[in-house]
């Protein structure tokens, strides 16, 4: 057998081993012919790697053969001849979705929020005010869920996308401000804010996509380093803003130890340090103003600021809500063993669960072997394997 990414998978391939869900759930049994309908669902699912049988042995198709897709719909009303390999049993355990909104909320705020800045023109705000509307509708799809912020989430790595960086940096911040229990008025100032916070950079001729700003030409720096001045600038004088929103937007790039930009201030509101805390790490990984670097390296570089920065308890609250190690990273244990990330571990964000493929000896692995760092406590995660 061999194990193969889903993208991977053709039609005919057969499965060596059961695929399992991040609790454990089996979606496919071993012995399934391959469909297309099924590498689909493996998508939906967010399952990245399954074992298939080598082409030599797949000359005598396992049964049972996989039923047409709007077959397995009504799984549970057949007999069981006629039961499909793909499984719907309820989890005993509950699954954890790993997204901070749902996917189509996010690609519809994402369109709305680069609609509205892309109308906007320099002095001419009036079709800014339809940020207040899309910030509120982040806010209540956030607390559909009570436990929303306990929970652990992926980013994901990507490309420097301001629209999608303004949607993450409000998602995280908002998350933030909720679980540091802020006013309701506050959390609002701080989504709001959130959105526009880079308005400035649409301002700018200097190329700033996955550029780290200090390697820049020092007339290319300071302009870079207006931008937040040429946001605040644009929105000062708008009455549907706050004063405390207004500063956000203005102070986003500013530090506790007096070395930000653009004035250079020691003093930062909390509201401030959350929105910034959460636009360093976002910057990180999608290379807006600084080279691009992992998820966990950014996670790494945020926590080196803790107290100098930003406040302590700010920089902790973040650490506890992001993954360190997004699912289907693929990692080197402490043990020599080579890993895919398939779900993580409520308030404990270093330490996911994982799914063994190659033992220390760089083999692949011919039995299912998962591993939870949270039960076993001698392993942790040396590296990410690019």
């Amino acid at each position: 057998m061999k194990l193969v990414t889903v993208d991977d998978l053709r039609d005919g391939d057969v499965l060596a081993n059961d695929v399992l869900l991040e609790d454990y759930t089996i979606v496919l049994t071993k012995g399934t012919v391959i469909k297309e309908p099924f590498i689909e669902k493996l998508r939906e699912l967010e399952v990245f790697t399954v074992y298939i049988e080598e082409q030599q042995e797949q000359e005598q198709p396992a049964e049972p053969q996989p039923p047409k897709k709007e077959t397995a719909i009504n799984a549970k009303k057949q007999t069981p001849k006629e039961q499909p390999p793909l499984s719907y049993t309820e989890p005993k355990i509950p699954m954890e979705k790993i997204t901070i909104l749902r996917d189509d909320v996010e690609e519809q705020v994402r369109n709305k929020i680069k609609d509205i800045l892309e109308l906007h023109v320099y002095q001419r705000t009036e079709n800014l005010k339809k940020i207040a509307e899309t910030a509120q509708n982040i806010i209540a799809d956030i607390l559909e869920e009570d436990v929303v912020v306990e929970r652990v989430y992926d980013v994901k790595e990507r490309s420097a996308d301001i629209y999608e960086h303004s949607l993450q940096v409000c998602t995280i911040a908002t998350l933030i401000a909720l679980k540091l229990g802020l006013s309701d008025k506050d959390v609002y100032d701080i989504s709001v804010s959130s959105l526009i916070h880079d308005l400035g950079l649409r301002y700018l001729v200097v190329r700033y996509e996955d550029q780290d700003i200090n390697l820049l030409p020092a007339k290319d720096q300071e302009e870079y380093k207006k931008h937040s001045i040429y946001g605040y600038t644009a929105i000062k004088n708008e009455d549907w803003l706050s004063e405390n929103a207004k500063n956000i937007v203005l102070n986003h790039h500013e530090h506790k130890d007096g070395s930000g930009f653009p004035l250079g201030n020691d003093v930062m509101s909390r509201m401030t340090q959350i929105v910034g805390v959460c636009d360093e790490f976002d910057e990180l990984i999608c290379g807006v103003g600084k080279a691009r670097v992992r998820v966990h390296e950014a996670v790494n570089m945020v926590r080196n600021y803790s107290g100098i920065w930003y406040d302590e308890d700010i920089v902790e609250t973040f650490l506890q809500l992001i993954a360190v190690y997004p699912v289907g990273s693929r990692v080197k244990t402490s043990d020599g063993e080579v890993g895919i990330v398939m779900r993580q571990n409520a308030r404990f964000p270093e330490r996911p669960v994982l799914r063994i493929v190659e033992d220390r000896f760089g083999q692949v692995m011919q039995v299912e072997k998962f591993l939870d760092l949270v039960k076993d406590t001698k392993v942790v995660i040396q590296n990410v394997i690019k």
